[in-house]
């Protein structure tokens, strides 16, 4: 970049920095005098940092280390508060699951995985799109985070597409791309550790509420959500983009997958540890160790000569900013608790004609909800910070209202793990448009109707399920 280019950037990065101290200043002191310093100050410093990770001039990661150190010299949280989320299970969990990744990566199961659910399913577009679409389901009950499901899925799918000879802009190569998209979002849905705004809704739960969740209390609120989604996503998606030939070539996927030969032994370590690991986030309720437990576990005996199946210089080489944004962002959240902002704004939210009369019927509070998060996170594009700055508010308008929270919080996850209107609202996103084989039209053009699709599917659950098992 040359010197005049560089200066125009910087320039940039500081007009939106200062905007942002604009904000702050605004919020802080455009409050009322009567409120705590601590509440107005934070409730200034959440608004300025929504303004960066929105803009994102700086890296997300530095926002959120640079809000910590605001929060204390403000005087908007004490030390302990602001260094909080980084004692967090979920931000140890996080830092886990990129590391079992990191593990599995070193073999060729991970690989061996995603090659064989495409062939079994392969043959037809349709076949190939299903095989696309339940790879990544299968890959989330042992790995933890939706971004390294989708690198790992990404190389197969784009060996069909080249092995094809399709062009990129075709309705074929935008079905299965986008198809990996979907499905990795989706994926994150069902179980706990497979995303971690699960994590995050949880641990947020646990720390407003004193309400612990297991395992399969999760997966026993979102299955219904989580399972729908996969047929409606295909059937909308073939709808979209009828593809232009309908058999697939499949043949060097399935040359490479008799390459690999059988399992080796380091495959077969690695997926002992895997399982292991399974069983006692399945077994949780039981024993009581938190879900980051078993996940450091893994990587101890990943880790370990003889036993494990990678070197420590490989288990750490993991995106260390996402670990510091999440014990940031947890640290912002529980300074938005701790201080009365998400009371406030909770206030404020009601206050809007409607809203409180809308959520006070049983009928139309989860619809709502969702549609408000589905809107809330065109703004707010990262899952995790709409996670972690809506739910608290609408917790504080569930208790206001006599809404259960458990149900207001999982509706907020489901619709924001399920964000297909934008690029960047998820990172399977960002990182399949990397590939050039669709354009954000592209992804509007399906992505609204499975919008719409998710909502309905929400409220569908919320109706039929969930007082099933008392959650109403």
């Amino acid at each position: 970049m040359s010197g005049s280019l560089l200066q125009k950037s910087n320039r940039r990065v500081y007009i939106q920095l200062a905007l942002a101290g604009v904000i702050f200043i605004i919020i802080t002191f455009g409050l009322s005098p009567d409120l705590s310093w601590s509440l107005r100050s934070t409730a200034g410093i959440t608004a300025a940092a929504i303004w960066l990770w929105v803009l994102e001039p700086i890296p997300m990661p530095l926002t959120a280390v640079m809000y910590v150190a605001g929060l204390p010299i403000l005087g908007a949280a004490s030390l302990e508060t602001a260094l909080g989320g980084f004692a967090s299970g979920s931000t140890f969990l996080i830092m886990a699951g990129f590391m079992m990744a990191q593990g599995v990566n070193s073999t060729l199961l991970g690989k061996r995985f995603a090659n064989m659910t495409i062939v079994r399913f392969g043959g037809s577009v349709g076949g190939v799109l299903a095989g696309v679409l339940l790879a990544p389901q299968l890959l989330s009950i042992f790995i933890p985070a939706t971004g390294v499901r989708t690198t790992l899925l990404l190389p197969a799918v784009m060996a069909v597409i080249q092995s094809m000879g399709l062009r990129r802009n075709t309705n074929t190569a935008k079905l299965l791309v986008l198809g990996l998209s979907f499905g990795t979002s989706i994926s994150g849905v069902g179980l706990l550790p497979a995303a971690i705004a699960n994590v995050l809704t949880v641990d947020l739960l646990k720390s407003s509420l004193g309400q612990h969740i297991y395992y399969f209390e999760w997966f026993k609120m979102t299955w219904p959500a989580w399972l729908l989604m996969i047929p409606l996503t295909w059937l909308i998606m073939l709808k979209i983009f009828p593809p232009e030939v309908k058999v697939l070539e499949i043949g060097e996927i399935e040359q490479e997958l008799r390459g690999m030969g059988t399992l080796s032994r380091e495959e077969k370590k690695c997926l002992g540890i895997l399982t292991l690991t399974v069983l006692l986030w399945m077994t949780e309720s039981f024993h009581h160790l938190p879900t980051a437990v078993p996940a450091l576990l893994a990587v101890v005996l990943m880790g370990l000569p003889g036993i494990g199946v990678a070197s420590w210089e490989k288990l750490k080489e993991i995106d260390w900013g996402t670990v510091l944004l999440m014990g940031a962002t947890l640290s912002l959240a529980s300074a938005i608790n701790k201080s009365g902002a998400a009371e406030l704004l909770a206030g404020k939210l009601l206050a809007f004609p409607g809203v409180e009369a809308g959520l006070s019927l049983p009928l139309l509070t989860v619809g709502i909800l969702a549609l408000l998060t589905h809107v809330y996170h065109l703004g707010v594009s990262n899952v995790s910070t709409v996670v972690l700055t809506l739910t608290p508010v609408i917790l504080q308008i569930a208790l206001k209202l006599g809404i259960n929270p458990l149900l207001a919080a999982v509706t907020i996850n489901i619709s924001a793990m399920l964000g297909f209107l934008l690029v960047v609202e998820t990172l399977p996103g960002v990182i399949t448009y990397a590939t050039g084989v669709y354009s954000p039209q592209d992804l509007m053009k399906v992505g609204f109707w499975l919008t719409l699709a998710s909502i309905i599917v929400v409220i569908l659950t919320a109706m039929l399920w969930w007082p099933l098992i008392g959650l109403s």
